[in-house]
């Protein structure tokens, strides 16, 4: 999603976001149908751990603050007198990994979010009416080491449920923490959203350390852990204890005298149009475009990471804003020196964010490893058509909602089976369990660790227990390399419960540039999968090898 405060706005309103909100905004216009206040939710805990708390705050039609309590009712927070005061403990006990706890949210919850702890309890606070018109305010966990709840193990997702919709997101703007899967069904049909792949938090810690063993940076500082030094959560760059300081400064430099010489194309995109400018006098002047009295200087690294303070200050739905939301998502990628870096948005690809040395290595991390999410306020722009990267649900007239907490089951209303596979998870290839033909290597590709090759025809791959869920795939994506000669290819076949069994996809390749090349590539399922299935990769086409593989998922 974008910043906290945007999302909050513009769904709570539950009419289309300006033009400095995400490109798929609109879909936030009202329906034609109604939700209506009643929505059974569904808490999953597959967590692995048999104590687990789950809450739900947010606000009530009037903007009152309060916590949705297990019976689904919404109960008002008290206001009070003069001091910060701890909040009643509103926590819902989920039951053992691997069961769910069921209610019917009974009224419109407008802002909100839905917590998990595992291990202890949230501790939440109520600050009295100051300028807020009268009304209290919730404080909720935050992101320093003073916080009471610094060392409890939790994680959020947010929502508002209206008149208008119900929309939920996964977001890693501000943490990335335990993994949230989410489903909805309703008017819009089946959806759902899979959660961080296992094993990421880790690599996105491990990641961050070693980024800052390369260049001094404080990324190290963006992982929390507990008193054994587990990672607890990932913090974004906006809530580093220790300040960036000049890390931008070589980059800005660098941007700023190529611009002298050099104009920038920024478009708007929806109605806002184009504007184009250059650097003069230290100051990126775009002609024709209000500034509203705050000019285009070099920003500050908390200006860039939050796209929102000084010379990236977003004024709302103006032309300013746009320009200044497409420039901040621009620096947070370092794309204004690459091909095409003249012409924002659309002039660039994803596959030319984050190259440059000096770059949003929190941001390019999360991509790395997470399915989907925003990793920085403006992370949704891009070329105009371009596929969101948020990972929402939306529906007018909601029927369902299941939120599960833990990697495997994909949001699903079936948990997965002890010891099984979430199909919806990033399931690595090396992780057979069984396997005729192949080799594992040294991998390349980024995260490292081992892939599997000498892959060709009538070789396979047997991956035990992977579990479906209720809702059957719609793509089977898989991370592939080829080096193989000209005029050699083969093909990569998904199978289920045999070498032999019912195919379910297909994805033919041939040489893509090397044996470390690696590209994601899709293809559509046919038929229908849901429950638990051995699966089989097998390879057929060429008898010599002709691909690797590093990993492979499923999606909905």
């Amino acid at each position: 999603m974008r910043s906290r405060r945007s999302f909050l706005a513009t769904a709570a309103a539950g009419v289309a976001a300006a033009a400095t909100a995400p490109l798929w905004s609109g879909a936030l216009a009202p329906r034609a149908y109604a939700a209506g206040a009643s929505l059974p939710i569904s808490l999953h805990n597959n967590s692995g751990n048999n104590t687990v708390y789950a809450y739900i705050s947010g606000s009530d039609s009037t903007g009152w603050p309060g916590f949705v309590g297990a019976n689904g009712q919404f109960q008002r927070l008290p206001s009070p007198s003069s001091v910060l005061t701890p909040v009643a403990d509103y926590s819902i006990p989920l039951g053992a990994s691997g069961s769910a706890t069921n209610f019917t949210l009974a009224e419109y919850v407008i802002g909100g979010r839905v917590w998990f702890s595992v291990g202890q309890k949230i501790q939440f606070f109520v600050n009295p009416p100051g300028g807020n018109g009268g009304v209290p305010g919730l404080v909720q966990p935050g992101f320093t080491s003073s916080d009471p709840n610094w060392q409890t193990d939790w994680t959020f997702c947010e929502f508002t449920y209206n008149s208008a919709n119900l929309y939920a997101n996964i977001s890693y703007v501000d943490l990335v923490a335990l993994p949230i899967s989410m489903a909805t069904t309703g008017s819009s049909g089946s959806q759902s959203v899979s959660p961080l792949p296992s094993g990421a938090l880790a690599s996105i810690a491990s990641g961050l350390r070693a980024q800052h063993a390369a260049d001094g940076a404080p990324w190290d500082q963006l992982v929390a852990t507990d008193s054994a030094g587990n990672v607890l959560r990932v913090l974004s760059p906006t809530h580093s204890p220790t300040d960036f300081g000049s890390y931008w400064n070589s980059y800005l430099d660098s941007v700023w005298t190529h611009y002298e010489t050099n104009t920038l194309t920024i478009d708007g995109q929806g109605s806002i149009g184009s504007y184009s400018g250059t650097v003069s006098g230290n100051v990126l002047t775009f002609a024709g475009l209000n500034d509203d009295g705050v000019a285009f200087t070099k920003p500050s690294a908390a200006d860039i990471f939050g796209c929102a303070s000084g010379p990236l200050y977003n004024s709302g739905g103006d032309a300013r804003g746009a320009i200044a939301a497409r420039l901040g998502a621009a620096l947070n990628r370092s794309s204004l020196l690459v091909s095409g870096g003249s012409s924002q948005p659309s002039g660039v690809n994803a596959s030319q964010y984050y190259q440059g040395a000096t770059t949003n290595h929190y941001a390019r991390l999360v991509h790395q490893y997470a399915n989907v999410g925003y990793a920085f306020p403006y992370d949704d722009v891009g070329p105009t058509g371009a596929a969101p990267v948020d990972g929402h649900l939306q529906d007018g007239a909601p029927t369902s909602w299941t939120i599960t907490l833990g990697a495997g089951g994909g949001g699903g209303t079936t948990p997965p089976p002890t010891g099984g596979t979430g199909a919806y998870a990033t399931i690595q290839a090396e992780s057979y369990s069984a396997q005729s033909g192949s080799q594992t290597e040294s991998c390349s590709d980024t995260g490292g660790g081992q892939d599997v090759g000498f892959l060709s025809a009538g070789d396979w791959l047997k991956y035990s227990g992977i579990d479906f869920g209720s809702t059957s795939p719609k793509q089977f994506v898989a991370r592939l390399a080829s080096g193989a000669a000209t005029g050699i290819s083969g093909a990569v076949q998904v199978h289920l419960d045999s070498t032999t069994g019912t195919k379910i996809a297909e994805i033919d390749i041939g040489n893509n540039g090397g044996w470390q090349s690696w590209q994601s590539v899709p293809a559509n399922t046919t038929g229908t999968t849901t429950g638990v299935h051995d699966v089989y990769l097998v390879f057929a086409g060429s008898t010599t090898d002709f691909v690797n593989i590093n990993w492979f998922t499923f999606t909905k």
